[in-house]
């Protein structure tokens, strides 16, 4: 007997137009009109993530990013960049790891690199990414369940709101181990009803050491205020009614993502057996006709593929390096950089800027400001180096 065929969950990306409207009202230069050629590869896909006793299941330091070249009109000729490398004859195809090694500062010491970086900056290809900060996602919806009435939202304010998911993200990372321990015994994020007023309570608790700091005392009143009245409607909606520890079930949301975002561009991502099975359960519409604007293929047979895992293996060593390091460390890494460092930090920087400047909804990130804001950080210190030793080469 054959086992009948599962229906289908429509998937219609027009849905999200209202959505897409009010991202440009915040940002006229934002255009989801154009038509693209998108090229996708990742980097830390780790299917799921979720609580243990002790620990995650996964490291949480290194953010997913999901990614590669987007390109407008004609697709430029890349057998010369990629005969550049001069890789072994037994390398099938162009790999991050044949480009670049080690960790962010190790990665920025290869010529390869500076060839391929180079390339991206002096043709019409642009960098495009999802990055996502797993640890930041998973502890959002605390906020966003305790401000879920309309009448919080307006009284913070977008703002205030995004600082707020900051300080608790810095507050968790500092108690990781606590914050660890009391996720996985409330069953987090299927909080119980019965558990909230303690879950609450403990999550406080965690954070009440740091209340004296001028740095996060405004944060933690301020989140102590929100989850109090939320404790006291006996609701934190989004913590709750799920499955116990899963934090994050799949990547298929960000797959999805680029094509709504995107829709009068075609997509082209590598082959991912996990996702293809889980979007194969969508019919996948654009007003109610059939999406066919995107395809799985194998990177052996897409050169434009394997040159995206080169950019997005590299932005991965970057949130990873990013993420891990403080302001001081960071500081003092670029001071102490060699010159071909310097060299590919920055077409690493032009690379990124050219992009955003093309069309800033080529990056989308899922992320604490204060990581995000990592990035300006190292380019003021690189030009402090740079004019500093300009000064003592005179």
């Amino acid at each position: 007997m054959e086992t009948p065929e599962k229906k289908k969950i429509d998937f219609d990306l027009s849905e999200y137009t209202a959505g897409k409207e009010l991202h440009k009202m915040l940002n006229p230069k934002l255009d989801f009109e154009t038509p693209y050629t998108f090229y996708y590869d990742e980097t830390n896909n780790i299917r799921t993530f979720y609580v243990r006793e002790n620990d995650f299941n996964y490291t949480f330091t290194a953010n997913f990013v999901l990614g590669g070249l987007a390109i407008e009109g004609e697709v430029p000729d890349v057998k010369d960049l990629i005969d550049s490398f001069k890789l072994q004859k037994t390398a099938k195809e162009v790999k991050f790891g044949l480009i670049a090694h080690g960790d962010f500062l190790d990665c920025l010491k290869s010529r390869k690199l500076t060839l391929y970086l180079k390339f991206l900056n002096e043709t019409n290809v642009y960098f495009h990414f999802s990055s996502l900060n797993i640890l930041f996602w998973s502890l959002v919806d605390i906020v966003d369940s305790a401000i879920v009435d309309t009448e919080t939202i307006h009284k913070f304010g977008p703002d205030y709101i995004m600082h707020l998911k900051n300080d608790l993200y810095k507050l968790a990372r500092l108690e990781i181990d606590l914050v660890v321990q009391l996720f996985y015994h409330y069953g987090y994020p299927n909080i119980k009803p019965e558990s909230l007023t303690d879950f609450v309570q403990k999550l406080m608790e965690v954070f009440a050491p740091y209340k004296d700091k001028p740095e996060f005392r405004p944060g933690i009143e301020a989140l102590n205020d929100i989850l109090q009245k939320a404790v006291a409607k006996g609701s934190l909606p989004f913590v709750m009614d799920d499955e116990d520890h899963i934090l994050l079930k799949d990547f298929s949301q960000f797959y999805l993502h680029p094509l709504y975002t995107f829709t009068t561009s075609s997509h082209i991502f590598d082959n991912e057996e996990e996702i293809i099975k889980i979007l194969d359960g969508y019919r996948i519409l654009d007003k109610g006709e059939e999406f066919n604007g995107f395809a799985f293929v194998d990177s052996l047979d897409s050169p434009l593929t394997q040159l995206s895992d080169v950019m997005v293996g590299f932005m991965g060593k970057y949130t990873q390096y990013r993420n891990t390091h403080s302001a001081a460390e960071i500081e003092n890494d670029i001071m102490d950089l060699e010159p071909l460092q310097v060299v590919n930090l920055q077409l690493f920087i032009d690379v990124l800027q050219k992009s955003v400047e093309k069309n800033p909804a080529f990056h989308h990130e899922t992320d604490a400001i204060s990581e995000i804001g990592k990035l300006h950080l190292i380019r003021h210190v690189l030009r402090l180096k740079k004019i500093r030793e300009n000064i003592l080469d005179q």
